[in-house]
């Protein structure tokens, strides 16, 4: 069971991950736009509405998974129990692999004060991105007990903390007409781990019980924690990042907008440590029959950690990339206050990823706005989007969601969901300071 937990380790169960995690869309916080100062997370422009913005802490958090509770889940029949079902869960994944993604971003603080024209703003960010590429022949198949000739253990884990402090500036030319942001932020990265790029293990299961076993690069490496130590932020581990956009008034009230967000990398040098198999080529071994009821993952995962070896090292400095983002964005507002927004989101690391699109209106009014937004999204599906900001007093609450549908709908069918919220002290509006 040791050698096991260790072959788990190295392929699914290290909060870490490999490279660069996989950027998420919040096209319906994108369009709450200057209302909200923390909207300059996902577009550097920011043109504020008021004098002086103060946040207090608020939270955004996204999740996205290729299969729902309810395919793992399954009722025992004539009882109102339920139990695992990795059979189910094997065959209602489409493709070979299911992607668990989790974003979660807490804005500490944020002050935005108005310029003449444009802005300037300060910032303090922790955030959080996971990414899982479960391999459907891997791990599921094994949990799933629907072994046939061929076992491929692949798996890539991406998790990334950090906290981020920086400075966002805006300037507006050309009688206000054009307007250029830029973000800078120093990044302190707190936790990352990585496997190998391409790195796996394979097993082919012969008719006589004997398996020919491949793998290379089997490798997880883990940066800013160790376990059994006290966790201490060690500030080697450490980034720089930036965001610019820009916003140009074509017509009176038809405006273009472009931002490429987290330009940057983290470099993670202290408290590394390596998880791994060895590299072996067509290595044939003594297998075990696999056609069992019992706990076959258990079993693989022994014998595989036997014959090949696993062990842990200290690892060697590395680079991890930020998840590199883009939304572009059109705008016309009708009669004053009825504002149409059609908006494209694309994720710029994973270029594999089909574009969101997204159009949403919004009842755009002083100080408060009110929007819906419809949403196909990078798997084709239709979302539903609601986004508010409003002020009561020197209070302003705002909300957000690109996923209302799955929100209101049946939790155990919830494959994604995406909420931002927070309160803000807004003062001066209509004012310079």
């Amino acid at each position: 069971m040791k050698n096991y937990k260790k072959l788990i380790a190295i392929f699914a169960f290290t909060v870490l991950g490999y490279n660069s995690v996989k950027a998420q869309s919040e096209i319906s916080f994108f369009h709450l736009g200057d209302y909200v100062q923390q909207s300059t997370d996902i577009s550097p422009v920011y043109i504020p509405k008021n004098s002086l913005s103060i946040s207090l802490p608020n939270i955004g958090m996204a999740f996205s998974n290729g299969f729902s509770a309810s395919d793992l889940l399954t009722p025992i029949e004539g009882t109102d129990k339920l139990k695992y079902n990795f059979t189910n869960l094997y065959n209602s994944i489409e493709g070979d692999y299911s992607t668990l993604n989790q974003k979660v971003n807490v804005n500490l603080l944020t002050v935005s004060v108005k310029r003449k024209h444009g802005s300037i703003s300060f910032f303090a960010n922790i955030k959080e991105n996971s990414n899982w590429q479960m391999s459907k022949n891997g791990i599921i198949n094994l949990l799933a007990n629907s072994v046939e000739d061929e076992i491929l253990l692949n798996d890539k884990i991406n998790s990334s903390a950090y906290a981020e402090g920086g400075i966002g500036f805006t300037q507006q030319f050309l009688d206000d007409k054009l307007a250029i942001g830029v973000r800078v932020k120093y990044i302190l990265g707190l936790a990352n781990g990585s496997t190998k790029e391409d790195g796996y293990a394979k097993v082919n299961i012969n008719d006589d019980l004997t398996w020919i076993i491949n793998t290379q690069d089997a490798v997880a490496r883990v940066a800013g924690y160790k376990d059994g130590e006290d966790y201490e932020i060690n500030t080697a581990n450490s980034g720089f990042g930036f965001d610019i956009g820009a916003s140009y008034e074509i017509i009176p009230n038809l405006v273009i907008e472009a931002a490429i967000n987290d330009i940057g990398s983290i470099t993670w040098k202290e408290n590394i440590t390596e998880y791994y198999l060895n590299d072996k080529t067509d290595l044939m071994v003594n297998g075990v029959d696999l056609d069992t009821d019992d706990d076959i993952a258990e079993k693989f995962g022994d014998k595989l950690a036997d014959d090949v070896g696993t062990g842990e090292r200290k690892g060697e400095s590395y680079r991890t990339s930020l998840a590199t983002n883009s939304y572009f964005s059109a705008s016309y507002k009708l009669a004053r206050i009825h504002q149409l927004r059609l908006t494209m989101f694309n994720d710029l690391i994973n270029t594999n990823n089909e574009a969101t699109l997204a159009l949403g209106y919004n009842i755009a009014l002083d100080k408060s706005t009110y929007g819906i937004v419809g949403i196909k999204n990078a798997q084709g599906d239709m979302d539903l989007g609601l986004n508010f900001a409003t002020k009561l007093g020197p209070v302003q609450l705002f909300f957000a969601t690109s996923r209302l549908n799955e929100v209101l709908g049946n939790p155990k069918d919830i494959k994604n969901v995406n909420l931002r919220f927070g309160i803000n002290l807004v003062f001066g509006y209509n004012k310079w300071l």
